[in-house]
């Protein structure tokens, strides 16, 4: 039989290890290798989880997710775009471009984004902006739009440049926007794609490992250089829950629990609660359709559906407040009524319209009959003269035409 010492001290050992394979409390401590983390709710944008998040850094090859957003936003994917000596000088990853090569914008944006290629990174830059400081100006024109403080963007690809720099909160924020085209969702998520380069047959492969091995894994983008360190932008999406996890300047091996970590606190931590349900009737206006003071009901019917991610023992949810709009007659079924604002601590968290759940006709008033019969008077008045007019005209051509003919007979008699 075992010793109670070494009983007492297995029993210990195993207690660790439970401890250390338990998820992140609620409100708990992440212990994140990388010099600056986020965790954010990919449906709302919330901030869940930070670590330095307004810190500036290099963002590495994460800054590809700005480059192909905007390649999507404002290409035409079918283009053919030729490869530029400055393309095939780009450093780092490369598919090997040689100058003069074709490819479509899709197939440099799929280069791009899984095997992380820097040449296809410029090619698409220079497309889509003319060159690879006029596809700069939109990188920052676009950050600017999603009310960014803390990026500035000098090239496509992340190469290590002067004033070349963004947050984590910044860049999920940039994920987040990126993950509502469904083409952008389509590629980070692709394994494998043929490439038919011009001097040699290969595959794209994408080098972001979660893929194959995080449940409910969406992508996005991995990125490294020296400066920088390890940097991911990761997403995973489990029970309708999805999430952006962030990190730069992270270890080779450690980047990766440090993504996992965060998303699992996102998944084990946080709930979603419905406060409005797609088709849900959210109250019932009474119009007034007539002189003398009759009512019609209107139900107003909710055209989306909106959950609030709620955490551990929080129980603070947003308050919901109707704001009406288009209130005149006549009134169409699924028109535009207004909408729904969620409000939490002063801040509208989100926005969901409010459309007609059925039709009012505009009510006829007494002077607009009167004015419809007075129409219809002076439009029978109208008639009756130029019937009369006609009348009194064909008559007198008849009486012409006879006396014509008349004097035509004495005529011919001498």
């Amino acid at each position: 039989m075992l010793g109670l010492k070494k009983t007492l001290n297995i029993l210990l050992l195993i207690g660790i290890i439970i401890f250390q394979l338990m998820p992140p409390a609620w409100g708990a401590e992440i212990d994140i290798n990388g010099k600056t983390a986020i965790l954010i709710d990919q449906e709302t944008g919330r901030v869940l989880y930070e670590k330095d998040a307004h810190l500036k850094r290099e963002p590495a090859s994460t800054t590809k997710i700005l480059t192909a957003l905007i390649a999507l936003e404002k290409g035409n994917l079918s283009d053919m775009v030729s490869v530029s000596e400055k393309a095939t000088k780009a450093e780092g990853t490369e598919v090997w471009l040689v100058e003069g090569e074709e490819h479509t914008l899709e197939d440099f944006i799929y280069a791009m984004m899984l095997n992380s290629a820097n040449d296809a990174a410029v090619a698409v830059a220079e497309h889509v902006g003319g060159s690879v400081e006029g596809f700069a100006r939109l990188m920052n024109e676009r950050a600017a739009q999603l009310g960014l403080k803390g990026s500035h963007f000098t090239n496509p690809h992340g190469l290590t440049a002067p004033d070349h720099y963004t947050t984590v909160y910044d860049m999920a924020i940039i994920a987040r926007e990126a993950m509502k085209i469904p083409k952008f969702r389509d590629i980070i998520i692709t394994q494998t794609r043929p490439w038919h380069g011009e001097d040699w047959d290969s595959k794209l492969r994408n080098i972001n490992p979660m893929l194959s091995y995080y449940p409910g894994s969406t992508g996005i983008k991995t990125g490294y250089t020296s400066q920088a360190g390890y940097c991911i932008v990761a997403s995973a999406t489990r029970n309708g829950k999805s999430f952006i996890a962030v990190v730069y300047g992270s270890d080779n091996k450690a980047i990766w629990r440090d993504a996992q970590k965060l998303l699992d606190y996102g998944f084990n931590n946080y709930d979603h609660v419905s406060l409005v349900k797609k088709g849900e009737e959210i109250a019932t206006l009474d119009l007034a359709v007539g002189d003398k003071g009759e009512t019609k009901g209107l139900k107003l019917i909710s055209q989306e559906g909106f959950s609030y991610l709620v955490g551990g023992d929080e129980n603070l949810l947003p308050e919901r407040k109707l704001f009406l709009e288009n209130l005149q007659l006549p009134i169409e079924k699924d028109g535009s009524m207004g909408h729904i604002s969620f409000m939490l601590d002063g801040k509208e968290v989100a926005r969901v319209p409010v459309v007609a759940g059925g039709s009012i006709k505009k009510p006829v008033t007494w002077m607009e009959w009167w004015v419809r019969i007075s129409w219809v008077l002076v439009g029978f008045l109208f008639l009756r003269i130029f019937i009369r007019y006609m009348q009194k005209r064909r008559k007198r051509r008849k009486i012409y035409t006879s006396y014509r003919r008349r004097g035509s007979r004495r005529v011919g008699r001498y």
